[in-house]
């Protein structure tokens, strides 16, 4: 059964409790980072807590008097500009971060998994939503008149909706625009996943088909005056460009195979079900 499946394949929850939290304050007073007891614990299947949740457990040892922020190595402007009180962490609620998401996700061993950025006009002004799958490279553009979360939510359910049987999970970066992710997340069926601040390279694919598109729309270029047909020629030249970790097929037809596919496997579960 898919639920069977998703459950072996999501990673274990674990709750932050008093054994977990002795040991990150012993990591800490020897001069750890949070990164460090992060990756040390689930390389060694201690447990799994993002180097988040550990910067937030320090945040309130130190609002109630505690003294672990003075072993970090950026306890001063750094730590504060980046890790400041909730209020300032920027408005997107209830985000669940890149930790949580499946294992594999990061395999890429299944088609359906994407990842997802905004491309900014000249003086802020429009941007280009960004899409990318991660096995197949099929990337998805569409251009939107502002970075509104409501906007750029839409733009994102409306470009994905006809093949919303193969959008499992999305990663984005920590913009404002995807605000909206909760609600991506019911129209689409999809989980909704959030790289950590900083950290590009979790959504490598999508900051390389970025660059891709700025061959096209070099920094300083004034996007609303790109035409959606024009931007459509663009998607569909990189769509068809043969890819050698693909053995040459383009990411469309990857990417077709994969839909097709997906498309006989529901239409089979169905008719099992009738029998």
């Amino acid at each position: 059964m898919f639920c069977d499946h998703r459950r072996k394949t999501t990673r274990t929850y674990y709750k932050f409790d008093e054994k977990i939290k002795e040991l990150v304050k012993e990591k800490i007073q020897k001069k750890w980072s949070p990164e460090q007891i992060s990756g040390y614990a689930k390389k060694h299947k201690l447990f799994s807590i993002s180097h988040e949740r550990i910067y937030q457990f320090i945040l309130k040892d130190k609002e109630d008097g505690g003294k672990l922020y003075l072993h970090l190595r950026h306890q001063n402007r750094k730590y504060k500009k980046r890790y400041g009180h909730p209020r300032n962490r920027g408005p997107i609620k209830d985000r669940i971060f890149i930790d949580d998401r499946p294992k594999i996700v990061d395999a890429k061993e299944r088609v359906g998994d994407w990842e997802i950025d905004t491309v900014i006009g000249k003086n802020r002004r429009n941007a280009i939503v960004t899409i990318v799958e991660r096995v197949t490279k099929k990337c998805v553009f569409t251009k939107v008149e502002s970075k509104k979360p409501s906007i750029v939510g839409k733009a994102i359910i409306d470009s994905l909706k006809p093949i919303s049987n193969l959008v499992l999970t999305i990663t984005g970066d920590n913009g404002i625009e995807f605000a909206h992710h909760l609600k991506i997340k019911q129209e689409l069926n999809a989980d909704f996943y959030f790289a950590h601040p900083y950290s590009s390279w979790e959504r490598g694919l999508n900051e390389n088909t970025n660059k891709l598109l700025r061959q096209y729309f070099p920094k300083g270029t004034d996007f609303s005056e790109i035409e959606e047909l024009q931007l459509k020629l663009i998607m569909e030249e990189l769509n068809n460009r043969p890819r050698k970790d693909l053995g040459y097929l383009t990411p469309h037809e990857a990417f077709e195979i994969a839909f097709e596919e997906k498309k006989r496997t529901i239409k089979n579960s169905s008719v099992a079900f009738q029998i």
